[in-house]
């Protein structure tokens, strides 16, 4: 079932009592950030692509940057509005071609099914995965993140994020040669609160709270 924009998923409160319970490093974590933020959704599935694809393979703070200033020129995000948008202009706000050729694909999608994603909302998260990897431009870094910021998705293990390597490395003192085979041990002891654990890792590295 998917979570309601801006509330609590209802999942919430339970899986943090449980990753407490079962990871002792995890709790320390939880209770140093366990406060009024937490996962929601905020956007509709366009925006959250949008932001989603804008964000692969750098920064967070050249994403926020680059979405600021298109913000500034498209005061309302959606499929119409995007592909109205003078391709030059796009560069011009730091948009690269291969991102435009992405989410152009993305509004073109909306446009022709606009029952795709809710659609996609109904499946599992492995055959939501495949779905959302088969579309131009979306891997399975971007098909994790929209699932956890999209859905809410209770379980989803991001393996590939850079902030959750870092945070995993840093929390439980290991190097990252052995992250993959390290974090795949408390993938199992997480189940079936992946998602919050990997929020709340998120959350050590950085407070303030990233929402695509």
């Amino acid at each position: 079932m998917t979570n309601r924009k801006n509330t609590k998923p209802i999942y919430w409160n339970a899986a943090t009592k449980h990753l407490s319970n079962v990871d002792p490093v995890l709790s320390k974590v939880i209770s140093k950030y366990k406060s009024k933020k937490f996962l929601t959704i905020s956007n509709t599935a366009f925006k959250t692509l949008f932001s989603i694809i804008i964000g692969q393979q750098i920064s967070i703070e050249a994403a926020k940057s680059i979405e600021a200033r298109i913000k500034k020129n498209i005061k309302q995000i959606t499929p119409k509005n995007f592909m109205e948008q003078d391709i030059h202009d796009l560069r011009a706000y730091g948009l690269s071609y291969r991102k435009i050729k992405y989410i152009t694909g993305i509004a073109e999608i909306m446009k022709s099914n606009p029952n795709f994603f809710k659609k996609i909302s109904m499946i599992s998260d492995e055959d939501a995965i495949k779905k959302l990897t088969a579309l131009y431009g979306l891997g399975s870094w971007s098909a994790e993140m929209f699932l956890i910021f999209q859905y809410n998705r209770r379980n989803i293990l991001p393996v590939s994020d850079i902030g959750l390597i870092n945070s995993f490395c840093k929390n439980y003192r290991i190097d990252k040669n052995i992250f993959l085979t390290e974090i795949m041990k408390y993938k199992k002891i997480w189940n079936p609160y992946c998602t919050v654990a990997t929020w709340y890792l998120w959350r050590d590295i950085d407070e303030d709270v990233v929402q695509y």
